[in-house]
């Protein structure tokens, strides 16, 4: 009796008892720092390719070392350009013929953390013997170090193959291989009255100024008819690829393809 008795007053004492549930462990979490490849864009006329180095980092950088390995092997670098390394002063060095890639900055100036995938470098490549097109990228041996010198482990993302550049005739904006009135009418009816959309935009930017508007149909009608000047490279006649680096694209080249 006794013995009930003093259970009964514990449990008035303490309150109710409450099993205690186990906490599971935080899952853990990957390496800091995903470098990825960009935007690939190639030549297939003289080889020359660009790659744009996107850098995904939770954590400030101040030097970063990696390696473009190609399928075929045959392929230069040739630079290393632009993105934040140049934003911060960055001094970015390529081995033509190792593939490497090597950044860093003499003041140990920090490149801060970056949460949305950014640029950090673009490599231009050259792959003149590549015989059967758009070489496949990959990216090896990443290493990333802070301001005292210690790595910071990274992920990579996939393999990618370039992208070759489109080939059009510019001031064809119909697309029908034969740049004349036509095109000037075809680019007045998407402006103005609900036409077709163009397949190749660039095709339609006559004076490449980066946009395709009015203007296109005036400097082609001077053209045509009042002795004005040509339309910009690649031209009228020849199929080429667009000099300018520009946002307007050629999804159908139509004869040129």
């Amino acid at each position: 009796m006794r013995f009930f008795v003093f259970i009964s007053a514990l449990i008035v004492l303490t309150g109710t008892l409450h099993a205690q549930v186990p906490v599971p462990p935080l899952p853990p979490t990957g390496p800091p720092i995903l470098l990825e490849l960009g935007n690939i864009q190639y030549n297939p006329s003289t080889g020359d390719g660009t790659v744009s180095m996107m850098m995904t980092s939770e954590v400030p950088i101040a030097g970063f070392q990696f390696d473009l390995v190609f399928d075929p092997a045959a392929v230069l670098l040739v630079s290393a350009t632009g993105g934040l390394a140049e934003d911060f002063g960055y001094d970015v060095g390529v081995g033509s013929t190792s593939g490497t890639v090597l950044g860093f900055s003499f003041t140990l100036v920090e490149i801060p953390p970056t949460s949305v995938p950014d640029v950090l470098t673009i490599v231009a490549f050259n792959c003149s013997a590549c015989p059967n097109g758009p070489p496949e990228l990959c990216i090896e041996n990443a290493i990333f170090s802070d301001v005292g010198a210690l790595s910071i482990p990274a992920d990579l993302g996939p393999c990618a193959t370039a992208v070759a550049l489109p080939l059009f005739l510019r001031g064809d904006c119909n697309t029908d291989g034969s740049p004349n009135v036509a095109d000037a009418i075809f680019l007045l009816a998407i402006l103005f009255s609900g036409g077709t959309a163009a397949g190749c935009v660039d095709g339609c930017d006559t004076n490449d100024d980066g946009s395709m508007n009015i203007a296109d149909a005036v400097h082609f009608l001077a053209f045509l008819f009042a002795g004005g000047a040509p339309p910009a490279p690649p031209g009228v006649q020849n199929c080429g690829l667009d000099p300018t680096a520009d946002s307007l694209d050629c999804l159908t080249p139509g004869p040129c393809s």
